[in-house]
């Protein structure tokens, strides 16, 4: 049970260039129930950021991330500067500056007293881990140097895993002033667990699956099942330079080949070789997503035969109603990484596709905060980018194991309920702005 604050002790703003929904909201809602101040203050809405869809608007989405958002930031801080001095602004009060934009953190460390620096990801790694950036360039080691100085100066600097914190630490040394938050998602959004909310119906589906797939096993061709049977993989927010998409695309090329890929000899010769296994099943893939990796996306697809690429839905971004139906329908979240993207990066899609009571198929290095949580949960599947078939393996599970693949839907639901809701992460939340703010909140 939440500690109850009997006044409002202290404004809390939650400070980024692009406003965030989901999770947020439902964080502030959480703060604001237990006598907290709590706020968002951004730059960018939601609506206009998914719009961005030409070369000039995003060249202003990019103005106004890195040059408006931060001159926004700076006045609104030293206009509560010169407040406090004339109406004495409790010490309690808390500015939570995310890593977007990276440097408006250590601006705001200037401006207000109390900062907690949210490390959504890590640059200049980010950059360089994506490719866009090279390891001992000048840009590279001004950021740097602006990420160790956010760091000393914050009050507290608050990490969405531990293997990010670690890694954190291996490049700027130890940090005393830190705690771990996972970002989480909002409980309230997703009322009822897969069985719950499919009951009979999700019992029926899953008998008839059995029954198709049991019959299909022996069936030496690519047969794909019909949509209303097959599992649904979602893919869905922002397909980017840190997300890995040559494994997946590897594969639906090795499905419409019948498994076939060529690997080299040990003399530099080429060979075919079949090792992708036998196909019995084939899910539904849903993408509502955007990003650099969208058009490649779209190339690909396009090259894949009809049979295979009507399993294959894409679509842009979705407002928070339809966002909220396709999550309840889909069976399994996608969700991949890029190697070297673990150690500065989790991706927050995952929380919400738990919450959802979607399995997680992962595409990610194992030693990383998501294979971690995927591993806690026992909610899913994972596979190291690169391994083709192992992939294939783990989808293969997907289609023909329906009652496996509900019992970890199940698990993934009731594991999201328990420990990534914002109503238990604002407890979480409660101890560190009691410990950034100069003032003691009383239980």
């Amino acid at each position: 049970m939440k500690a109850k604050i009997p006044n409002k002790n202290g404004k809390v703003e939650f400070c980024s260039s692009t406003e965030y929904s989901g999770f947020l909201a439902g964080l502030i809602r959480e703060l604001n129930a237990v006598n907290f101040d709590a706020k968002q203050c951004f730059q960018i809405s939601e609506a206009s950021y998914r719009s961005a869809k030409s070369t000039p608007a995003r060249l202003y989405l990019r103005f106004r991330q890195y040059i408006a958002y931060p001159i926004q930031l700076m006045a609104a801080l030293a206009m509560r500067s010169v407040r406090s001095e004339i109406r004495s602004v409790k010490s309690s009060d808390v500015a939570v500056v995310c890593t977007n934009t990276f440097y408006a953190p250590l601006l705001a460390t200037y401006l207000h007293p109390n900062v907690v620096h949210l490390v959504y990801d890590l640059f200049p790694e980010a950059m360089i881990h994506s490719g866009k950036w090279r390891e001992g360039t000048l840009k590279v080691r001004i950021v740097r140097w602006t990420t160790r100085q956010t760091l000393k100066r914050a009050k507290t600097n608050v990490f969405l895993g531990q293997r990010l914190k670690d890694y954190v630490e291996s490049i700027h040394g130890p940090l005393a002033n830190a705690a771990i938050i996972p970002i989480g998602a909002d409980q309230a959004l997703f009322s009822a667990s897969p069985k719950e909310r499919l009951g009979n119906s999700e019992t029926l589906k899953v008998e008839n699956l059995k029954s198709e797939t049991d019959a299909r096993r022996d069936n030496d061709s690519l047969e794909i099942l019909t949509p209303h049977s097959a599992p649904t993989i979602l893919y869905c927010g922002n397909f980017g330079n840190m997300h890995d998409s040559a494994t997946l695309f590897q594969y639906w090329k090795n499905t419409a080949g019948g498994g076939a890929r060529k690997v080299e000899c040990g003399n530099g010769d080429e060979i075919l070789k079949i090792s992708a296994p036998k196909i019995s099943a084939f899910p539904t893939f849903h993408f509502y997503c955007s990003g650099p990796k969208q058009g490649e996306l779209e190339a690909v697809l396009s090259e894949l035969p009809a049979d295979l690429k009507k399993q294959i839905q894409l679509g842009g971004g979705l407002d928070q109603v339809a966002w909220v139906a396709a999550m309840e329908s889909a069976d399994v979240g996608l969700v991949t990484m890029v190697p070297g993207s673990e150690m500065v990066v989790m991706p927050s899609k995952t929380y919400s596709a738990m919450m959802a009571g979607q399995a997680i198929l992962a595409i990610a290095p194992e030693d990383s905060d998501l294979i971690d949580l995927i591993k806690a949960a026992d909610c899913g599947w994972f596979v190291e980018p690169g391994d083709i078939d192992g992939l294939a393996r783990a989808v293969e599970a997907i289609c023909t194991d329906p009652e496996g693949l509900l019992e970890k839907r199940q698990n993934a639901y009731l594991y999201a309920q328990a420990h990534l809701g914002q109503d238990a992460l604002a407890d979480d939340w409660m101890r560190v702005l009691r410990d950034t703010a100069t003032a003691c909140f009383q239980p």
